[in-house]
């Protein structure tokens, strides 16, 4: 009589056991199916306050970064899908303004208010063009000498998709 419950706890232990090692495998399949999504702590939070026409940036902890001019009044610039992503980026005015224009930064928004930060430098009478792929480009106006634009140094920055940055396609001079 022993032996035979010895003989049944041992085979109900067995079988927990080795439900427990099925339950682990699914687990691990269903965690493999999900979407990989880059944590908050890597990413700039952005809110958009509209009636003050201003956007609170949350710098992520562990990076280095600062503002370039920490008591400008960041504000939105453009509000628009620049990667074709159909998701609505933000270019941000950062101020820190000269001669050669305003500092701005482009943001590609990744999910809800966390976006990544794919563009940073001064921009001076930015226009804006979707080319062909459905990425909008910008290129930025400066004079060659001050406060005389009949000669303008023209600069054009477009969506490198492998690196997932903005990077300067190409500068020329335009004449009126």
């Amino acid at each position: 009589m022993m032996n035979y419950l010895n003989y049944s706890i041992i085979c109900c232990f067995l079988l927990v056991l080795a439900s427990c090692q099925t339950s682990k495998k699914e687990s691990k399949s269903v965690v493999e199916n999900l979407p990989v999504v880059q944590l908050p702590d890597s990413l700039f939070r952005l809110d958009i306050i509209n009636n003050e026409n201003f956007v609170r940036i949350t710098i992520p902890d562990g990076i280095d970064f600062e503002l370039p001019d920490s008591f400008a009044k960041t504000e939105p610039e453009k509000y628009a899908d620049f990667n074709g992503d159909n998701k609505l980026d933000l270019m941000v005015y950062l101020g820190a303004c000269g001669t050669g224009g305003c500092m701005y930064g482009l943001f590609f928004n990744q999910y809800d208010n966390y976006y990544k930060l794919v563009f940073i430098d001064y921009l001076k009478g930015a226009t804006f063009e979707k080319d062909e792929k459905g990425f909008l480009s910008f290129q930025s106006y400066e004079e060659a000498a001050p406060m005389n634009p009949s000669k303008l140094y023209v600069t054009t920055f477009k969506f490198d998709p492998k690196a997932y940055a903005y990077k300067m396609d190409r500068t020329f001079i335009q004449t009126n």
